[in-house]
């Protein structure tokens, strides 16, 4: 939003609402000042320390109880229809969602501080900025018991070992969607974008990490390059193809799914559900490379219902619960112990689950600190260009 001192309403979540859909949370209008939500919200918490050594002391908490309430701050269409039903139902807490559609948003979000919300759900190269600007705060993992039935590699994972600050929520690949019919010819690789057919019907997200990886990886680079080269290299590259795009987005889902764009850089899980309404819609993990990612859930710093954050993060580890949002949602699920309830089409499918020789191909976005404005710096450019 313009205001960073407002926050948006979320629906009080109810499936009956004529705003809630499968493909689509409505956007809703700003409510109340940072200020006030976090008043209504009542309660404090405090954050742990990180030492100069990199270890973390635990959080200590506000004695007094949370008020059974609960603020949701998550991506669009990334949800099934049953989760939060259910956890109200099983809890008697009530839970106030509300979505964004890229990284950017959720960080200038946090940024301004004071945003009311007690779970997010950063991807994990924004999981570490956070961390370094503290606007996230350590976990109780005492109170999250289910961590056990995550997948060793998300507890070991360098943007967060020992799942510190955050608990995984489904984890996918960054590649291209499109519609097969449309789009005039082969598409194997970022070169797509290219396809006379496609000229100004397509889209790259609007994510500096993601968009630039692509360039990267189109021209055979490292997509966590820090060569100056390289980069300028990207940065022209995607200035030149944003005069054939229709628009930088990432909300790209309905305008693919109703033909307003035949090819879009595109999250997996996103891709997989549009084919469920269009069977014309088709997505590939490009040849030359892609990125793969982890969506985590977090605490914002000074939340004020810390503990309904870690019982609802607990209640996502429970294996059926997990497997009913990867079935849902379509992207990877990191709950190791879900596994036996996915569907079988899900779990086969190497687009959603690659073997791990193939894994190795797709790394995550690398931690890099202050360099970081090596991207955005350049990213700022590529969007007024």
């Amino acid at each position: 939003m313009s205001d960073p001192d407002r926050v948006s309403l979320a629906f009080i979540w109810d499936t009956a609402s004529p705003h809630f859909s499968r493909r689509a949370f409505m956007k809703t209008m700003a409510f109340a000042s940072a200020a006030g939500f976090v008043a209504a919200c009542g309660g404090s918490s405090k954050g742990g320390t990180t030492s100069a050594g990199g270890s973390t002391t635990p959080p200590t908490f506000d004695p007094k109880p949370e008020a059974k309430t609960l603020n949701f701050y998550n991506w669009t269409d990334y949800i099934a229809t049953d989760t939060i039903p259910n956890f109200q139902k099983d809890t008697g807490i009530k839970v106030t969602y509300d979505n964004y559609s890229s990284n950017d948003e959720l960080f200038a979000k946090m940024r301004t501080g004071g945003s009311g919300f007690d779970i997010i759900v950063p991807t994990d190269a924004t999981l570490v900025k956070m961390k370094h600007a503290g606007l996230v705060q350590p976990l109780d993992l005492s109170l999250i018991p289910n961590v056990k039935n995550l997948d060793p590699r998300f507890r070991t994972a360098a943007y967060d070992p020992g799942n510190q600050y955050s608990i995984p929520w489904q984890w996918g690949t960054t590649g291209i969607g499109f519609d097969k019919t449309k789009v005039g010819g082969a598409v194997t690789d970022w070169d797509a974008f290219n396809l006379p057919a496609v000229s100004g019907k397509s889209s790259y997200l609007d994510e500096a990490r993601d968009a630039f990886a692509m360039a990267l990886f189109a021209l055979k680079k490292d997509p966590n390059t820090l060569d100056s080269g390289d980069l300028d290299a990207a940065e022209q590259y995607l200035i030149d193809l944003k005069k054939k795009i229709q628009k930088i987005t990432s909300d790209y889902q309905d305008p693919l799914k109703s033909g307003q764009l035949v090819m879009a850089q595109a999250y997996s899980g996103d891709v997989f559900t549009i084919q469920a309404d269009n069977a014309k819609i088709e997505y590939i993990i490009p040849k030359s490379g892609a990125l793969s990612w982890v969506d985590s859930m977090a605490i914002p710093k000074g939340a004020a219902h810390p503990k309904n954050a870690e019982a609802f993060m607990n209640y996502i580890l429970d294996p059926k619960v997990g497997a009913a949002l990867t079935n849902f949602v379509n992207y990877g699920s990191p709950n190791k112990a879900a596994e036996p309830y996915i569907n079988k089409d899900i779990l086969s499918n190497p687009l959603i689950y690659p073997s791990p020789a193939e894994l190795a191909k797709l790394p995550f976005q690398k931690d890099l600190g202050e360099d970081e404005l090596a991207y955005s710096d350049r990213w700022d450019k590529v969007k007024t260009a």
